[in-house]
């Protein structure tokens, strides 16, 4: 919330700078680049799945290429983000490993197999469950080990 006030509180200034005087805003410009809005994980993750699905229904090469990389963009967004210390290690090696599996779907199409691409994005609902479970375990798997 304090980044968004700060981005929109600089942006105004810009706005009135520029209007009320004939000096540069370069100054303004500048600082504002410096920050950065939060990643908005959960967002993303909605995005992720929906991107997810369209490659999944995709009939053509180019249009499961198209949602697959909008995913890849994601992944890399993802990793922006600083997580609690105990579910860092886990997050990022999480994205790391849907990383790997985007580059074999992209080395799929590239190659002009969308059917061998297709069997590869089940590697990624393979993890986005094994994940889940990880960064959600049930009671049960906490009790039991």
């Amino acid at each position: 919330m304090r980044t968004l006030f700060l981005t929109l509180a600089l942006t105004f200034s810009a706005g009135v700078a520029a209007n009320t005087t004939n000096e540069s805003t370069d100054a303004i410009e500048t600082t504002s680049t410096f920050i950065s809005a939060p990643v908005d994980t959960k967002a993303a993750m909605k995005e992720m799945r929906l991107e997810f699905k369209l490659s999944e229904r995709a009939d053509s090469i180019e249009e499961m290429s198209k949602s697959v990389m909008k995913l890849e963009s994601l992944i890399d967004y993802l990793k922006q983000e600083t997580y609690t210390p105990e579910k860092e290690e886990m997050y990022q090696e999480g994205f790391n490993k849907l990383s790997v599996s985007v580059e074999l779907i992209k080395l799929d199409l590239e190659a002009g197999n969308l059917d061998k691409a297709k069997e590869t994005l089940a590697q990624i609902d393979e993890l986005r469950v094994e994940y889940h479970k990880k960064r959600n375990p049930s009671i049960w798997s906490k009790i039991f080990g």
